[in-house]
């Protein structure tokens, strides 16, 4: 069974995912090619979390049914973990999901790695892989003189899509005409293969609009396209980059164009802090702390939903009508429910941003150190209105 890219419609299915009782296993792979390149690697990584797994399995208090049903996932995961050909070519990672109980198993390929670990619970464990999706909004163009590729994806994976080579005469022979006049219709031909390759970009991006655009050309040529390409063209492009278009291949094509990503990444984190911090300031369309952001979930009033990294907050959730709130509260507020306590509600609030359309940005650690972020509650949000 292949893994699945992760992309904004699995999330969605996945957030769609709770049970009455904890019968849903996430387990998470680490495939860091600098510590698990070689199979005895992953193999000793593997035999580590089927353990953990056995250890939640003995631990929890599970209804007949429900231990049963749990058995046959250790088994499935065993066996997709153990086949020879377990597919992590060009995977950090991988996240697993099953629950027999639920009819769900799926495998996703993660882009960046992740910490080995396995959790038993009521819903998928979406906090790991938040902000690793790729829906193909990077758009990677390598231009020559006389040639161009296409590529599409994401952080994850780029895949080949289009490629284009025009009739330019070689610039460095006269061929009977005067040098200048020979030079000046290369430059045309050029300028021809430069129009041809915008048009094309063009029409690509009107098919499947793309959010990014990298283009690896030489310093020579980049003015050129610059003033060549449509104005939805250039306001995308996020970076330049040296790469041997004839002999890059997407992998490599994709570790050219990561530093680019990165900063992209790093800018759009920065913007958003920054208007967080501004909606706050002036007590507009943000909130922090868990009761207020819970709140705001319940009121569908979240655009995107800021959570801190590896936070564990108790709430409570009425099994009713879905309403979330901290702990501590008995009741449903909206129709008088007994509660149920939550051991972590950050998983049900990213679950309910997600239903909701909302984003949901993870503040990562940077090793060992805090986040830096503008707020110092485990949740915080900018809010739609």
């Amino acid at each position: 069974m292949p893994a699945n890219q992760l992309t904004e419609d699995t999330l969605k299915s996945l957030s769609e995912v709770e049970a009455d009782e904890p019968v849903v296993v996430s387990l998470f792979l680490n495939l860091n090619p600098s510590q698990f390149a070689v199979r005895p690697a992953r193999a000793s990584q593997i035999t580590s979390l089927l353990s953990d797994l056995d250890a939640l399995l003995s631990d929890s208090e599970l209804s007949h049914d429900a231990a049963e049903a749990l058995k046959a996932d250790r088994e499935r995961i065993e066996s997709y973990l153990r086949a020879d050909e377990l597919d992590v070519d060009g995977a950090a990672g991988l996240a697993l999901y099953s629950s027999s109980a639920l009819d769900l198993f799926q495998v996703v390929a993660l882009p960046e790695p992740v910490d080995a670990s396995v959790r038993l619970d009521q819903r998928p464990i979406l906090e790991p892989v938040m902000g690793l999706q790729d829906d193909g909004e990077w758009c990677v163009l390598l231009l020559t003189r006389d040639s161009a590729r296409l590529f599409r994806g994401g952080p994850g994976r780029l895949r080949e899509i289009r490629d284009i080579h025009s009739n330019v005469k070689n610039q460095h022979s006269a061929g009977g005409w005067s040098q200048a006049r020979y030079e000046r219709s290369v430059e045309r031909e050029v300028e021809w293969h430069l129009e041809a390759v915008s048009e094309l970009l063009l029409r690509s991006f009107q098919r499947r609009p793309f959010e990014h655009l990298i283009v690896g050309a030489d310093e020579a040529l980049r003015p050129a396209f610059d003033g060549e390409a449509h104005a939805y063209l250039t306001e995308r492009i996020r970076g330049w980059v040296d790469v041997d278009e004839a002999l890059a291949n997407p992998d490599e094509v994709l570790e050219a164009v990561r530093e680019v990503m990165d900063a992209q990444f790093e800018r759009e984190e920065q913007e958003l802090f920054e208007r967080f911090s501004a909606e706050l300031a002036t007590g507009g369309r943000a909130a922090e702390g868990v009761p207020d952001v819970l709140a705001a979930l319940v009121e569908r009033k979240v655009e995107t939903l800021l959570v801190k990294e590896g936070v564990q907050v108790a709430g409570t959730k009425c099994v009713t009508c879905g309403w979330l709130g901290p702990a501590g509260v008995a009741r449903c507020p909206v129709d008088e429910t007994v509660l149920d306590a939550v051991e972590n509600i950050i998983e049900p609030a990213i679950q309910a941003a997600i239903q909701q359309a909302g984003a949901v940005h993870v503040v990562r650690r940077d090793g060992a150190q805090e986040p830096a972020a503008p707020f110092a509650d485990p949740l915080a949000a900018v809010l739609r209105y």
